[in-house]
Parts: structure tokens; C-alpha cells; sequence
């Protein structure tokens, strides 16, 4: 079994090709050879523990992810999890990934799909709302695939904020990070918009003029408690494009628009419909990601597969 850091899924691999590859998750998950289970949630207190298989045709993979929101006091990371990948003929384990990184790169790659499809070619800035390391990769992953000059930023943490101007200092020295003091001020700046957020209450202000003609792209919400839009942007929009069926009733993003009548289900539609069709850059745009394990053993497979031919990682028989 070969086992990958985290250092090496960040840095073996450029952020084109994990888009890339993702749309291939994406139009793949589609297909009947491709078998992924509902993911089984466990909670304990307010710390969430998840269960995430994917069986493909060759390979499968499994992600083990907990997610602690106290670890910020702690100054860990609040997603932590491993990834394993097995022979899909023998069984036999084949990888053991850094789940925490591979998540936020494939992650960043699955909202960043959005972008491609929602948004113009010239787009030049971005907004994100919640820096830290879900938000901090989708900064980096959008500003390689549209020509970014400026990034505004929303977090309540300096900590947070240090961090994300660092990272972004490091992997793309010539973009400017602004610092917003809230998100209205953040959407009076920029069209685009990622939300990277574990809140239970809306982080975009309730006002329909502010969010009219902006592309909004949600990551943060993935439990149904949880939600990241305000009830104002709904009516702005003909449909709202998501990376996965079970997002109707697993983020409270879709769950609670559906229940108060302000978007009927028919009209949330899969991203992979546009996917080398057609692109949407008029008017207001949703786009809503909650995950798949579909995207984790595509992600695994292509780290492994890299990190084999290039002999990284270490290997080791258990």
C-alpha cells in the first residue's frame, strides 16, 4: 500500500487537471457501472463522523472523514479524514491518502466547475465568503481557471485571514487580496461569489438587488440545518445547478427553499447537463455543491496512479 501526505496531493498535481477530472466524476456518476451509497452520517454531540464508499468499475474507494467544528479553538483543522483506495479484483489496498487534503482539492474542483460554466471567460475578481482551508483552495483553483486580479474576502477571524493572504501569496503572488468588512460590501465589488461556510444562518445579506446578476456558488453547507443563501436570491433565479441528487435533501441550501415554495424541485438540475454543451453567464446563477465518494475515487485514482509513475509517496505492507 502506498501511502500519499497531504504535501503530495497539493503539490503533485496542478489545479487544471483535477477540474478536469472531476468533470469526468461528474458525467461518470451518471453511468451504471459507477455504484455510490448514500453517505452515512453519525453524530455525536456536534462533531459529525461520515462513512463515504464509491465502487467504479476498476477501483473502489472509501473516505473516513470526521468533522469536529471545536478543532478551530485548537487551532486544527475542522475536517479531518482519510481515504482509502482497493483493487476493485482482489480487494487489496492499493492507497492510503490524506483525506483532509484530497477533500479540499477536489472540493475546489467541484465548486470552481461552477465558475466554467456559470460565469464569464473575462471574469477578473472573485468573492469568497469563509477563508479558511476549504475557502483558501477554491481561491486558488478559480484564479487558474479565470484570469483573477483581485480576490475580496469576508471572514471574522484574523487569524483566518492571515492564513488565506499567505497561501494565496505563495500560490499566486500577482492577485490582490481585499479584505471586505461584510459580504454586502464583498458583492458590491465582484460577480462572482463562493460561499465556504459551516453557518446555519443565510451569510449573504437578504437583499435581492445585491444578488441580482451574480454567478453564487455554495460549498459550506452540508447538513440540513446549515444553510448559506438568503431566501431573496431564490426568486432571481429559473433553476439552481447542484453536483448531486442527494443535495435536495441534504443541505439546508435546497431543503428550505423546496419547503417555503420559493423553488420547486423540478427546476434544480445537475451540473453535468451543461457539462460540453453550453455555458450561462446571464442573469443570476446558483450553483449548489454537497459532494459525492463518486468524486473522492476519481481523485484517489488520479493521485495514485500519478504519485505510482512518479514514485512518491511511501510504500509500505501491512
Amino acid at each position: 500500500m502506498r501511502i500519499i501526505s497531504a504535501e503530495i496531493i497539493e503539490k503533485a498535481i496542478p489545479p487544471s487537471l483535477w477540474i478536469n477530472t472531476m468533470e469526468e466524476a461528474l458525467l461518470a456518476n451518471e453511468k451504471e457501472d459507477y455504484v455510490t451509497p448514500n453517505r452515512m452520517h453519525v453524530m455525536v454531540q456536534e462533531n459529525t463522523l461520515l462513512l463515504m464508499p464509491s465502487v467504479g468499475p476498476k477501483n473502489y474507494a472509501t473516505k473516513l472523514v470526521s468533522v469536529f467544528p471545536g478543532n478551530k479553538n485548537l487551532k486544527k483543522a475542522i475536517i479531518q479524514g482519510i481515504v482509502v483506495l482497493n483493487d476493485g479484483e482482489t480487494g487489496e489496498g492499493l492507497a492510503l491518502l490524506n483525506g483532509s487534503q484530497l477533500t479540499a482539492m477536489r472540493t475546489a474542483a467541484i465548486a470552481v466547475i461552477g465558475a466554467r460554466y456559470l460565469s464569464p471567460e473575462n471574469t477578473n475578481s472573485l468573492g469568497i465568503v469563509g477563508g479558511g482551508f476549504q475557502g483558501k483552495h477554491i481561491a486558488w483553483f478559480a484564479s487558474e481557471e479565470k484570469p483573477i486580479e483581485k480576490i475580496y474576502l469576508v471572514d471574522y477571524f484574523e487569524e483566518v485571514i492571515a492564513e488565506f493572504i499567505s497561501f494565496i501569496k505563495t500560490k499566486k503572488p500577482e492577485i490582490e487580496v481585499v479584505v471586505c468588512k461584510d459580504a454586502q460590501e464583498l458583492l458590491s465589488k465582484t460577480s462572482l461569489v463562493f460561499t465556504a461556510t459551516s453557518s446555519s444562518q443565510p451569510v449573504l445579506p437578504n437583499h435581492a438587488e445585491l444578488l441580482k446578476d451574480k454567478c453564487i456558488i455554495g460549498v459550506g453547507s452540508y447538513k440540513p440545518e446549515m444553510r448559506e443563501f438568503p431566501d431573496a436570491l431564490y426568486p432571481l433565479v429559473n433553476e439552481i445547478w447542484i453536483d448531486a441528487e442527494h443535495g435536495k435533501q441534504e443541505t439546508g441550501d435546497l431543503i428550505y427553499p423546496q419547503e417555503d415554495g420559493l423553488i420547486d424541485s423540478t427546476k434544480i438540475r445537475l451540473i453535468s447537463n451543461l457539462i460540453g454543451k453550453c455555458k450561462l453567464t446571464k442573469g443570476t446563477r446558483i450553483y449548489k455543491t454537497v459532494g459525492l465518494a463518486t468524486f473522492d475515487l476519481f481523485a484517489a485514482q488520479m493521485v495514485y496512479d500519478y504519485c505510482k509513475k512518479e514514485n512518491l509517496g511511501v510504500e509500505v505492507e501491512l
